[in-house]
Order: structure tokens, then sequence, then C-alpha cells
């Protein structure tokens, strides 16, 4: 597993390593949706000590039930979605409920919405799934302007050899 998270903060950029990811199609209510889920490391070896990212060591991203308009993995490949951070849409009983799709964890403490989310699938040089991320979400720094993140990652097919 290969990746990296990047926050574009006006004082400096944020750099995070990824731990772990994950990312599937699932059929739900009878339509095809994206779930990926990414988390950094809480390493921060690389990081000055007077960084921002000392106060946030760990974040995580997530993509929930978001329709898309494939059915496996297989097919990601080449393809690009713009996702919003939530929808407004009427449930079974007819009352109106929003949905949300994104979501930024901060430290398994905070949550915050992003927005202008894009996420855009190829092939690394071996042949596995990479996906490129970008959006933004709350300036969870100085809670200013929004902050651009980049996230760049490839999902491997590691196998887990069981002993009997």
């Amino acid at each position: 597993m290969k990746g990296l998270i990047k926050f574009y903060h006006p004082d400096e950029t944020l750099e995070y390593h990824i731990r772990k990811c994950f990312c599937k199609v699932v059929f739900l209510n009878n339509k095809n949706t994206l779930v990926v889920e990414i988390e950094s490391s809480d390493d921060l070896e690389h990081v000055e000590e007077d960084s921002y990212q000392n106060e946030y060591p760990q974040v995580s991203f997530t993509v929930e039930d978001f329709e898309i308009p494939v059915d496996s993995i297989l097919k990601l490949s080449g393809k690009s979605f713009k996702i919003p951070a939530f929808e407004e849409k009427e449930n079974e009983i007819g009352d109106m409920e929003d949905i949300f799709y994104t979501n930024l964890n901060l430290n398994d403490e905070e949550d915050l919405d992003t927005d202008d989310n894009e996420l855009k699938f190829g092939k690394d040089e071996e042949g596995n799934l990479k996906m490129i991320w970008i959006g933004y979400c709350e300036d969870f720094i100085t809670n200013k302007d929004p902050l651009k993140f980049k996230i760049s990652c490839v999902f491997t097919n590691d196998i887990l050899n069981i002993e009997d």
C-alpha cells in the first residue's frame, strides 16, 4: 500500500503517509455504490517540531454509499467522479433527509465535511488500481478559508498466507 495525503494550508503543507486504504463497489438498495476508506499513520518523524501537524497526528477520509455507474472495482480505472459532501433525498416515507457521502475525521475525534470532491481512478505501473482525490475541507487549523487537500493512493491486493 502506497500513498500520501497533503493539506495545503497557507502557512505550511501538512503531509501524511497512508497506513491503510481500501476501495470497493457495493450493491446497496438496488444501486452500485462506492466505498473508500483511507487512514493515515500517526508517524510524525518527518514533521518539524513547530508544525501544525503535531496537533493533528492522524486523519482518515471516507466515501460511502455514493452511486456510481460501474459494478466492480475492476471497471473503475479511467473513471472520474465528482462527489458532493451530501445530498438531500426523499426517503421511503416521503420525508427529505441529508445523505452524507464524504467525511474527514481528525484524531478519531472531530468529523469535518469535505467539498468539491473529485476522485480520479487509473492504474499504476504494476497494474494496481490508483486513485487521486482532490477536494476542500474546513480549515481545522485557523478556521479561515477552506483547505485544499490531495490524496494519492494505490490499492494493492495483499495476499494473506494462513498456516494450518
